[in-house]
């Protein structure tokens, strides 16, 4: 195999490419990079029939990325070549054009400008099985939108939970709508969006969270459309000229409905911005950034038309005021700092007044725009609002703004708290 890259170019398809494949791993083939030059239908469909192209693949046997690069094909070959290995070289490569040379005896040799590399590849033969990239249940959705819902729940997906489900963001496609869920059993996070598709086909479905984090690197926020493949085992995104695609899990996903709390005793409206603004800077206690050691917990006083944060511990203390609109009964409530904060840096930034609802210290909490969503239909408690009108919240539910009405501003964390040291 010969051909000659532009560097800029080579380095744009290596970077995600290597992202996805292992460093360590006892198959050396998945340790490196699958390269087509030109590519080979035996190893998936082309794209392109263009002669002048490479195809390069990543593949984890779980998760995998292929792309191609247009270059200057001087010898048709098959290697797999150490992902580290040529990403340091082609990243220390001078501009300008890049020749990668292998020989019958998987010698590699680069060259560029005045320097040159030489290191080892593999047969590409040896490359793992991709599966194909095809599905009966296909869906163009603007990038902007995926990225929208998984950045407002990844962060409540568990990374290696026992409870295999909770490893994984819940998917699903009804009545025109994607919605999405993320949950670690401390936590809840779920967005809906309206897709473009009104007819778009039903279905469900559970993606590694970790790799949604990797995919919210490569979307960009642009009304570009993307192409989601659903096919048996694996869904599979396709964005420009990469296919990047993952094993689901399969598994039932957990009844999150059921989690969320159908009344509440105490109601809040207050600023998402003031509020983030506050709790972030808590986190300068809570997590020790003043030198204490060991975690803090993050209290919230819910009474006299404010919500008041403090922690103390060994390293320090805050105490902080945040004005608010509250109805119902006061209110005092601890919380993992992280957790909340999470959450409130989630809610979208042109969202400026978020609604909490509460019921007693030892019950989660629920974390909406003002407008309100329809994942929940919630009640005051009776017992507690009769005797204590709330009529700012009437204002919030009878306006008509575009916050309220657009599907798209759709968004609810649910959050447990930590039980307070009287």
């Amino acid at each position: 195999m010969k051909a000659t890259f532009d560097k800029q170019k080579l380095l744009a398809a290596l970077t995600p490419a290597a992202s996805i494949s292992q460093t360590k791993n006892t198959l050396v083939s998945v340790d490196g990079l699958l390269f087509e030059c030109p590519p080979d239908p035996k190893f998936g469909d082309v794209d392109d029939s263009n002669p002048n192209l490479c195809r390069i693949s990543a593949f984890d046997l779980e998760k995998g990325l292929r792309t191609s690069v247009e270059c200057e094909v001087e010898e048709q070959g098959l290697f797999v070549i150490n992902t580290v290995k040529i990403l340091q070289i082609i990243r220390a490569m001078p501009d300008g054009n890049i020749t990668i040379a292998i020989d019958d005896k998987c010698r590699v040799r680069i060259t560029g400008g005045q320097s040159s590399f030489d290191i080892t590849a593999t047969p590409g033969e040896e490359f793992p099985t991709m599966p194909m990239f095809v599905g009966e249940r296909i869906y163009q959705i603007p990038q902007y939108l995926i990225k929208q819902m998984i950045s407002r729940t990844v962060y409540a997906v568990a990374q290696n939970d026992q409870r295999a489900a909770f490893n994984g963001a819940y998917f699903k496609i009804k009545n025109g709508e994607l919605t999405v869920v993320g949950c670690d059993g401390n936590r809840l996070a779920a967005a809906k969006c309206t897709l473009p598709d009104a007819a778009a086909a039903e279905a469900q479905m559970l993606i590694p969270g970790k790799f949604l984090g990797e995919l919210m690197k490569m979307l960009r926020d642009t009304e570009d459309e993307l192409t989601m493949i659903l096919g048996r085992k694996h869904i599979i995104f396709k964005i420009d000229s990469i296919y990047f695609f993952t094993r689901m899990l399969d598994m039932e996903y957990i009844n999150y409905e059921k989690l969320l709390p159908e009344s509440y005793k105490t109601e809040v409206y207050v600023s998402a911005d003031y509020l983030r603004s506050a709790v972030d800077r808590a986190s300068i206690v809570t997590e020790d950034k003043l030198g204490g050691s060991g975690k803090s917990p993050i209290k919230l006083d819910i009474m006299d038309n404010a919500v008041t944060l403090s922690s103390v511990s060994s390293g320090g203390s805050v105490h902080e005021r945040v004005p608010a609109a509250i109805g119902g009964a006061d209110i005092s409530i601890g919380f993992n700092c992280r957790y909340l904060l999470d959450a409130l840096r989630a809610v979208p930034t042109d969202c400026e007044t978020i609604r909490i609802r509460l019921n007693d210290a030892f019950k989660g909490i629920m974390i909406e725009p003002a407008g309100g969503t329809d994942f929940v239909v919630a009640h005051p408690d009776e017992s507690v609002f009769s005797e204590r009108k709330f009529d700012v919240a009437a204002d919030y539910a009878n306006k008509s703004s575009d916050e309220a009405e657009n599907k798209n501003s759709m968004f609810m964390s649910f959050i447990m708290p930590i039980r307070m040291n009287r």
